[in-house]
């Protein structure tokens, strides 16, 4: 070879590319970044480089470059500000006397920017049996075309997925996860984008976190305001259990998050975490599951029995309730509440002042132009007393009902004759009488009797009662406000009653 020829191909190898080994480009904190926040990318090659060079994909200038760094074998770009302009993939490569390397793999700058409000829920819930699997929903009210959801912490993975439009404005997609086990935390984020500009990414979401379930012993949950609330009223749930849980957790069926709280111990034997959620809106009404766990584990207990949380309210319609054959039940009879509406409900819910199971529902009958539902109760005992109120509900939002139906009183008399109900009017007064029939026992000869409670009487047969009725009213004040308006909406019925012979005076 000619020393002219040697020259030349010398001179040459400084512009040509690949003759060097390439740089290694990467960019902190991180390739993903929020807009407005500052990054730095760093390209190392190796010592004795003059210049590094920083290209952006789809210009045909350098982006930038940089005198190395001591001891010179890399470089640092930094970008102060983030911008949706500095999104994109990025190459970098280095000079030295040798000449210029080749270029390094990509790096890819994503930036986030805080639009699109996108939501992260999990389906059926959050929390998921060990070994088991789980759908998260990525959506927002914005059509995007593709959506990304990120794995955290350890086990990092990126997963995109096309997006599904909703029936109605905005957009969603779809990811199975699992199964999912206990030996590492399983936290999410997602983002969505359009095809046309992969680099800028709306979001993120919220933080969702599975838990992921055992079998050790269930906790309870329960609600001390009772199932049913209205709009507005505090709500507090408690997670209670004998096991000694170091801590508590709290599920919503559908729900975004995973409330967690430690435990504490109200008395030996026992710990318990309350989970405060605030004035009741629409999106509290739902079906809601507890768990423990302990501090040195990350498996939790058994799920709760589910409870329903039920907003009441949120149907305009009022329904009725009514008892058959009446509200005063002998022991061992059978008595059936009738709830019943004229407007369209598809299910009737049932409940009883102080109680903590459920409400009883049943699905609704359309008869004689009503939706109804009959709750019945076979044999009546002193259990079944109490203050019972019904709501109406529709299929497509269960946990959101009606108003309250006015309260009903199911009392149980003693013995087989149950309790028997006397109105009397004297001089414009009016007064209740409630008398027990304990069979043919002759009445006492003094009765005694007080305003403020009904006096309870054997009577053997009608016209002892009568009888008794007539010695008793002498009793009754001439000052007790009446009117037949008032007598007619107290009874229920459309006129004020009849006078018979014997109201007309003693």
């Amino acid at each position: 070879m000619t020393p002219t020829l040697t020259a030349l191909l010398c001179l040459a190898s400084d512009f040509l590319p690949g003759t060097l080994p390439k740089p290694t480009l990467w960019a902190e904190p991180d390739s993903m970044i929020a807009l407005g926040s500052p990054v730095t990318i760093w390209c190392q090659g190796t010592l004795g480089a003059k210049e590094y060079r920083l290209d952006k994909e789809g210009s045909s200038e350098p982006w930038d470059t940089q005198k190395p760094l001591e001891p010179g074998d890399k470089a640092k770009f930094n970008i102060p500000f983030v911008t949706e302009q500095n999104a994109g993939r990025y190459r970098c490569s280095y000079h030295s006397p040798a000449g210029w390397s080749e270029r390094s793999d990509p790096l890819e700058l994503v930036v986030t920017a805080p639009y699109g409000e996108l939501t992260l829920t999990a389906l059926p819930s959050p929390a998921v049996i060990s070994g088991g699997k789980v759908t998260l929903q990525c959506g927002s009210w914005l059509e995007f075309d593709k959506f990304i959801l990120t794995k955290e912490g350890e086990q990092k993975f990126n997963w995109t997925q096309d997006s599904q439009q909703h029936s109605y404005r905005g957009s969603q997609a779809l990811f199975p996860v699992g199964p999912v086990t206990p030996s590492h935390r399983w936290m999410f984020r997602c983002y969505g984008y359009q095809r046309n500009n992969p680099w800028v990414l709306a979001g993120p979401s919220d933080l969702l976190e599975l838990l992921v379930s055992g079998s050790s012993r269930k906790p309870s949950l329960l609600s001390p305001q009772g199932p049913v609330l209205a709009l507005g009223q505090n709500l507090i749930l408690q997670c209670r259990s004998d096991v000694g849980y170091d801590r508590f957790a709290l599920s919503q069926e559908g729900g975004r998050g995973l409330p967690q709280r430690p435990g504490r111990q109200p008395q030996a034997g026992l710990t318990q975490a309350e989970f405060p959620l605030g004035p009741v809106s629409h999106s509290h009404g739902g079906q809601y599951r507890c768990y423990g766990g302990h501090n040195l584990s990350s498996k939790w207990s058994a799920p709760s029995d589910p409870l329903d949380i039920l907003i009441a309210g949120q149907i305009p319609d009022t329904p009725s309730l009514s008892a058959q054959p009446g509200p005063m039940v002998a022991s061992g009879e059978d008595v059936t509440l009738l709830c019943q509406s004229s407007r369209r409900i598809d299910t009737f819910l049932l409940t009883k002042e102080g109680a903590t199971d459920p409400p009883l529902r049943l699905r609704s009958k359309y008869k004689a132009r009503r939706y109804q539902a009959e709750f019945s109760m076979s044999p009546v005992t002193s259990a079944h007393g109490g203050t019972y109120r019904c709501y109406g509900s529709r299929s497509h939002s269960p946990y959101l009902l009606s108003l309250s139906s006015d309260p009903l009183d199911l009392s149980q008399g003693a013995g087989q004759g149950g309790w028997n109900e006397t109105w009397v009017d004297l001089r414009g007064n009016v007064m209740r009488l409630r008398v027990e029939d304990r069979g043919p026992t002759p009445p006492p000869p003094d009765v005694s009797f007080s305003e403020s409670e009904p006096p309870s009487v054997p009577a053997p047969h009608p016209q002892v009662l009568t009888q008794w009725v007539m010695e008793a009213v002498t009793l009754i004040p001439e000052n007790l406000p009446y009117s037949s308006q008032s007598y007619a909406q107290y009874r229920g019925e459309g006129s004020a009653p009849q006078r018979t012979r014997e109201q007309g005076g003693h």
